[in-house]
């Protein structure tokens, strides 16, 4: 399933650009806007536009309203989503949405990930960044940076180095990851000149997750606390199989240098499989047939090809 993301934003020229590619297949749904994307591919003009609205239309989920809003078309995509028997083997491919419209829509998330932690009630769940030749979970996501450190708990880091390692074996096939989990503070506290986070909260969650994988016999090696600004450069040349990152713009920063064309955003620890494209809705070029759609085929891909579970 597909969620089509801000109407006003660049999801609806992706979901055409996804039909064009060939990436629907018998089964899915797509929820949007019928009305907005026939205009779209009216509006475009392009070979491609064309083709995707004509491949497109079968797989419209029907009796949608017109206008569809990101909120609603979201909520609808996990009212079919929950109702399957088996939600486990369903996947749900969300567009971008504007955190803010949502907000005056009523929506009463951050985002997409605690929205749908919510909906599925699940106890942990982690956002879960996947490219080529990195893979990184912030331990706390959408907040303000001054709240990090006292929300930065043991419990928090020790939820996102297991789903993270849960998610190595089960999804990429890895039979014995490394992991490596990241300090908070420059230098990982430089032995505590710099901040003692890393000596009363850090450490012993890595203590934590290395008991865990020893009691559960989980081929898993953790470490640190890491520098972030070495720690990037070794996962990236093949050193570890993911980190584990302290907050949001610590892991999303140089996971978007090397993948904001072909990352995908992936939660991890609910009961069905979500991906999406890592970027934002970029209203600035909305419409005009330009925006690149490897971060969402990435995220179809991923979806479908997600591998059997390992541990």
């Amino acid at each position: 399933m597909i969620s089509q993301g801000d109407p006003e934003g660049i999801g609806p020229e992706l979901l055409l650009r996804i039909a064009d590619a060939g990436l629907l297949s018998e089964g899915d749904r797509v929820f949007a806007d019928g009305e907005l994307l026939a205009a779209l591919s009216t509006r475009l003009g392009t070979a491609w536009a064309r083709r995707g609205w004509a491949a497109l239309r079968p797989y419209l989920a029907p009796d949608l309203p017109s206008p569809l809003t990101q909120v609603t078309a979201l909520a609808r995509a996990v009212d079919h989503l929950l109702a399957d028997p088996e939600p486990d083997g369903v996947a749900l491919v969300t567009a971008p949405i504007d955190k803010a419209r949502c907000r005056a829509e009523g929506f009463a998330f951050p985002g997409h990930t605690e929205y749908l932690a919510d909906r599925a009630g699940a106890d942990e769940v982690a956002m879960l960044m996947v490219g080529p030749r990195l893979r990184v979970v912030p331990a706390t996501i959408h907040m303000p940076l001054r709240e990090v450190p006292d929300a930065l708990t043991r419990e928090r880091i020790i939820s996102a180095g297991r789903l993270l390692a849960i998610s190595l074996h089960r999804d990429f096939g890895i039979d014995a990851p490394t992991i490596g989990v990241l300090g908070l503070n420059p230098h990982a506290g430089e032995r505590g000149l710099l901040g003692r986070e890393e000596e009363t909260t850090v450490a012993p969650a890595i203590a934590a997750l290395r008991a865990w994988a020893a009691e559960h016999d989980v081929q898993v090696s953790f470490e640190g606390p890491l520098p972030a600004d070495s720690a990037f450069p070794l996962h990236a040349n093949g050193r570890f199989d993911g980190l584990v990152a302290m907050y949001h713009d610590q892991g999303l920063g140089p996971f978007k240098l090397l993948h904001m064309h072909d990352g995908v955003n992936m939660t991890l620890g609910l009961p069905f499989i979500r991906t999406s494209p890592d970027h934002g809705t970029a209203r600035d070029i909305a419409g005009q047939g330009i925006a690149d759609p490897t971060s969402i085929f990435e995220a179809v891909t991923l979806a479908r090809g997600r591998a059997s579970f390992a541990l």
